[in-house]
C-alpha cells in the first residue's frame, strides 16, 4: 500500500503525517498502518490523516485536535512510501 507522508514540526518537535483513506483513521484499522509507517520513521510519532469533505479526520496515539488546527497540507511537501515493503534503514547504528 502506497501512502503520502511528510514530517511536520509544530512547536519544533517533528511528527510524521500520513495521508490515508478515511476507513484507516478508526481504531482497529489504524493500528497496523501506524506500526508500518513508524517502521519507516523510527522514533517519530505518527498521525494518520484523511481529507474529508468538511475538513480532516485523524488518528494517533496522542491528542490530534490542536495539531489538526495547525496542519496546512497545501504548504507541506509529501513523499510516497510503500508500507507493504520493509523499511530501508540506512542510518548507522548508534553504538
Amino acid at each position: 500500500m502506497k501512502i503520502q507522508v511528510t514530517q511536520f514540526a509544530p512547536h519544533g518537535a517533528p511528527i510524521v503525517v500520513a495521508i490515508v483513506e478515511s476507513g484507516l483513521t478508526v481504531e482497529g484499522a489504524a493500528e497496523p498502518v501506524l506500526q508500518k509507517v513508524a517502521q519507516h520513521f523510527p522514533a517519530r510519532p505518527v498521525m494518520l490523516v484523511s481529507v474529508e469533505p468538511n475538513g480532516f479526520r485523524a488518528f494517533a496515539p496522542f491528542q490530534t485536535g490542536e495539531l489538526l488546527a495547525l496542519l496546512q497540507l497545501e504548504t507541506l511537501e509529501f513523499q510516497e512510501i510503500d508500507i507493504a515493503l520493509p523499511a530501508v534503514n540506512d542510518l548507522p547504528l548508534p553504538f
